[in-house]
């Protein structure tokens, strides 16, 4: 008896291992989420989308070749701010200041190497108020331009003639606190095509 007793503790204790803690991990009374996610090639004229088509190589020449330029590509992220209980009263507490994102990029053929396959994963600071029932647009970089330094994009770069694309996504977390201190976030994702996609 006591042999099944004991069987039965560690199976519950293996339980309470791998389940996830909802009470320590969400505790805001608030759910942060994307309402959409826009993305701008730098360097060109072209409007805001719901895919970023990232040029490597930005020139101006028509032979490809001068007044080339690399640019960071951008993003801007609507959050949104909901109570969990729509019947509940908040008030400012519960708030949510953004601090912090970051961006991983991930390709449908499972080749994720970073530096080889995909861009490097990319953090960087926020710093945005968005309140209970509201809305709030924020910008943030996406693709920089030391991404397009680097393999795998350097390696898009037009240089004979030969025009090389692929495809990622790249997937953003953004984390924040709520006046009151609790952790919130939420995760979105934007298509990315690059590309050397001439003059």
């Amino acid at each position: 008896m006591k042999r099944l007793w004991l069987v039965g503790a560690l199976a519950a204790l293996g339980t309470a291992c791998t389940a996830p803690n909802y009470d320590t991990n969400n505790r805001a009374d608030v759910i942060l989420r994307f309402v959409s996610i826009q993305g701008t090639a730098g360097g060109s004229a072209g409007a805001a989308g719901t895919v970023l088509f990232s040029d490597v190589l930005t020139c101006t020449g028509a032979d490809h070749t001068t007044g080339c330029s690399i640019f960071n590509d951008t993003a801007t992220l609507q959050m949104e701010l909901v109570p969990k209980n729509p019947l509940a009263l908040l008030s400012d507490v519960d708030d949510v200041f953004l601090e912090s994102f970051r961006v991983d990029f991930l390709r449908s053929d499972g080749r994720n190497v970073e530096g080889v396959d995909v861009p490097y994963s990319i953090t960087g600071s926020m710093a945005s108020l968005v309140t209970v029932n509201g809305t709030s647009s924020v910008p943030i970089m996406i693709v920089r331009q030391q991404a397009k330094l680097e393999p795998p994009l350097k390696n898009l770069q037009d240089t004979n003639g030969s025009a090389i694309f692929f495809v990622a996504e790249a997937r953003i977390t953004v984390y924040g606190k709520t006046t009151s201190g609790k952790d919130v976030s939420a995760t979105g994702s934007l298509e990315v095509n690059f590309g050397d996609y001439g003059p």
